[in-house]
């Protein structure tokens, strides 16, 4: 195909493909907001069966990829199903696949296969890091869910009553999680069976150490909301040096972005636009060298990235 037919043929079907996100974007945006108020209205956010039902965990590898891949689509915060999220991963694939096909089809039909790959990867990346806002949003409206039960004990309430008043006047998303604790305890669930299986699914530290002194004290006893009141303040101590840690460190994880970036940018510049030089790399007259350089230098480029993630993290 002709370069100048070529180029507004990718221009109409890029914008077509934009336009068609953001419809389902905002579609499901205003969809997913009145979902959420008819279900918090009718309180059937979620049905007794799901509720009561105590899975096991995975033994096969296939098991644990879905269970972990349902895990992080749960934790996005967009109201959305594993069905849903991968068919989102397959249609970034195919527009980049289909972008690729019409861009260099004649030359290289084999780019489709990388670019789909990377195109499945964007929406991918993008889930993983919503589920980290959603773990560091629950991570932050913790301390005051603990305080808010520490005073609703100590005012009289019990524990099942605490956490209802909880899922009732607490912040989102915490509060659905109380909530939810609210209604296992109705159907006949015990508190330790129900404390797990809240933490299995939030999966942080401050709240499995809620858990079990909880657990605790209803084999025990003890002054509870003292007790209530130690976990929140120690909570949010550690969010203030979680946050301390993060601003100290943002210039440096900035930097290793700006870095590994930098260095998938050259990468794709010299394989898409300056390929008779790139492509020396892969010239088998003179020996591999060539080639064992360009793989050294992958290798070492995804050690350094590697490295500097262990370095750079706060979640321990």
């Amino acid at each position: 195909m002709p370069q100048e037919s070529l180029m507004p043929v990718m221009l109409i079907f890029t914008g077509f493909a934009v336009l068609v996100l953001l419809a389902w974007l905002i579609v499901s945006a205003i969809v997913g907001r009145r979902r959420e108020e008819f279900q918090r209205r009718m309180g059937q956010a979620d049905s007794d069966a799901s509720l009561t039902l105590i899975q096991l965990p995975p033994t096969t590898m296939s098991g644990k990829m879905d269970s972990a891949f349902a895990r992080m689509v749960d934790r996005t915060g967009l109201d959305m199903n594993t069905s849903l999220a991968l068919g989102i991963i397959l249609l970034f694939g195919i527009i980049a696949a289909a972008a690729a096909f019409l861009w260099r089809f004649e030359e290289e039909p084999w780019i489709v296969l990388p670019a789909f790959v990377l195109g499945c990867a964007i929406p991918l990346v993008f889930f993983m890091w919503r589920a980290r806002v959603w773990r560091r949003t629950m991570q932050n409206q913790l301390p005051d869910a603990l305080y808010l039960l520490a005073r609703s004990v100590r005012a009289g309430r019990s524990i099942d009553q605490g956490i209802q008043l909880v899922g009732d006047a607490g912040v989102q998303p915490l509060a659905r999680e109380f909530s939810r604790m609210h209604r296992q305890l109705e159907l006949g669930l015990s508190l330790s069976q129900t404390l797990q299986t809240a933490a299995n699914r939030i999966n942080l530290i401050d709240f499995n150490v809620f858990a079990s002194v909880l657990s605790l004290h209803r084999g025990t006893g003890g002054n509870l909301p003292t007790i209530l009141d130690r976990i929140a303040a120690a909570t949010r101590d550690r969010n203030q040096f979680e946050g301390h840690y993060r601003a100290a460190t943002v210039l440096g994880r900035y930097c290793s972005i700006f870095i590994v970036g930098l260095a998938c940018f050259i990468l794709f510049y010299l394989f898409f636009f300056q390929r008779e030089w790139a492509m020396k790399f892969f010239d088998t007259r003179y020996g591999f060298t060539g080639i064992y350089l360009f793989c050294i230098a992958i290798a070492l480029e995804i050690v350094g990235a590697v490295v500097l993630v262990w370095f750079l993290r706060h979640d321990y």
